[in-house]
């Protein structure tokens, strides 16, 4: 077989990857960690239609009026769950990049640590961190730009309580619900965890991390964070086959 027809083919599969993987992220299945929608706040008041994750997550999830309060939701799946003791948001881990002595078990808390405490010790210090774990399909979409990233954090969080940067950065509670997984055993290189969350304003979503160690240069054995899959307003997630 010919380089160029090889070329083709391989082309015509990351293709192909490339627009499952956004088919998922439009119906609201995936929540990429680093892929806040980039939006303006006059946009939603408009009222023109948003075709944009953020826009259809917060459409399904975010603002349904129910009887229910989220206090009483929370406290409930915390009853249902394996407890596991709850993060607070005091201090910050000292590291800032991924690095091969970090466990995938640190992962999670260390960027959570780091968000809460955003400008410690530094302006953004925090969403540095998060963008120094993220994976390259996180930097490919800001194309590289750690500014417009961060940009879009924050507006993501001041906009929407309940988003992945609202309830990091603002919200009241968090806690680890289960051990880390790690798919293929002590070899494997995909990793996912779950997560629960209380916003600033009282209400409860549930994440799911997903973490991929370097398999390749640059820091070969550096876990970074590939996606983060937010659940309903019930803890719920689309497919909870992961559990």
């Amino acid at each position: 077989m010919s380089l160029s027809i090889m070329h083709r083919r391989v082309m015509l599969v990351v293709s192909a990857h490339i627009i499952a993987t956004v088919c998922r992220i439009a119906q609201g299945f995936v929540s990429p960690v680093i892929l806040p929608a980039a939006t303006s706040p006059g946009s939603r008041a408009s009222g023109a239609s948003q075709s944009s994750p953020l826009y259809l997550k917060v459409e399904r999830y975010g603002y349904e009026n129910d009887e229910v309060s989220d206090e009483d939701l929370f406290e409930e799946l915390a009853n249902k769950n394996i407890p596991r003791g709850t993060e607070t948001f005091d201090g910050c881990d000292s590291a800032k990049e991924p690095s091969p002595s970090l466990k995938p078990e640190e992962i999670v808390p260390l960027i959570m640590r780091a968000l809460q405490n955003n400008n410690k010790p530094e302006k953004d210090a925090g969403l540095t961190t998060a963008w120094e774990f993220s994976t390259d399909t996180t930097k490919w979409v800001f194309k590289h730009n750690i500014t417009e990233f961060i940009e879009s954090c924050h507006e993501t969080a001041e906009l929407f309580p309940t988003s992945f940067y609202g309830v990091s950065m603002n919200g009241r509670s968090w806690k680890l619900e289960t051990e880390l997984n790690r798919v293929g055993g002590d070899d494997g290189w995909i990793a996912t965890q779950v997560m629960k969350t209380m916003s600033s304003d009282g209400r409860m979503r549930r994440w799911q991390w997903e973490l991929r160690k370097n398999k390749r240069p640059p820091c070969i054995g550096c876990w970074r964070v590939e996606n983060i899959a937010s659940s309903d307003r019930n803890g719920n997630f689309e497919d909870e086959d992961f559990a």
